[in-house]
């Protein structure tokens, strides 16, 4: 009986202990709120998933009735995001993978056009400006924006090879992209962020080809490049919704 009133008492000692040091990290934080110095003030790295829209469009060759070829596809992976945060301001490198089918897209590649289904990459890095607003909803979840410049890389997995052309569905098509982005969105409001707050956010981005990649991966092992020269036959734009968590 004295063995469990001891851990009867021994429980309640260390909740009344582990409540107390939550109590001074919130009044630390309110402390240093007030002195101009939040606790926000420092790296994190967030992460989560993303859903994307994808529209895309690919230059033809000039042929009478048809320039341009139209994609729209949608995108499923990560993001990742580090950055270092004032109390309204936060510089952050943000970045996507994204994965998803590719439907009856043609591409201008050697002055011939190869046309195909299969499945597309995305990767993008984004170095960002996010701004952090005095506006809540429910005071629960603080307002944001961000916005900078996008470097992307676009691949393309042709399998199906819709217009009998000699392009080998072992080749990939990639694309260097450069172009902005343009997001929205809000933060959990939490005192300090171990609590690991939550985020949602809607983007938009433009990206138009700076080069084009032609590789060889017949080998996974041994990717080889084959051809790359400069390209401006591909553009698109996307919208994306994000949702995560920071990690620390």
């Amino acid at each position: 009986m004295k063995a469990y009133l001891f851990i009867f008492f021994l429980l309640i000692h260390v909740s009344a202990l582990a409540a107390e040091k939550d109590t001074d990290q919130v009044r630390i934080h309110s402390q240093n709120v007030l002195a101009g110095n939040p606790l926000e003030d420092n790296f994190n790295l967030k992460t989560g998933l993303s859903l994307s829209r994808l529209f895309q469009t690919s230059a033809l060759l000039p042929t009478q009735n048809k320039h341009e070829s139209h994609s729209e596809n949608t995108g499923f992976g990560f993001n990742t995001s580090v950055g270092y945060k004032w109390s309204s301001w936060e510089v952050l490198f943000s970045s996507d993978a994204l994965f998803g089918k590719l439907n009856d897209l043609t591409f201008k590649v050697e002055n011939q056009e190869v046309r195909g289904d299969g499945s597309f990459r995305v990767f993008t890095l984004s170095p960002l400006v996010r701004y952090y607003s005095p506006y809540s909803i429910w005071n629960r979840w603080n307002i944001y924006t961000s916005a900078g410049p996008t470097w992307s890389l676009h691949t393309f997995i042709i399998q199906n090879n819709l217009n009998n052309s000699d392009f080998d569905h072992k080749k990939r098509i990639s694309f260097e992209n450069r172009g902005g982005s343009l997001n929205i969105g809000v933060e959990e409001i939490v005192p300090y962020k171990e609590t690991h707050p939550a985020f949602f956010e809607v983007g938009y981005s433009y990206m138009r080809s700076h080069r084009i990649f032609i590789v060889d991966a017949s080998d996974f092992k041994d990717v080889k490049t084959i051809k790359k020269g400069a390209s401006k036959d591909f553009s698109g734009h996307y919208f994306i919704f994000r949702l995560g968590i920071t990690l620390f």
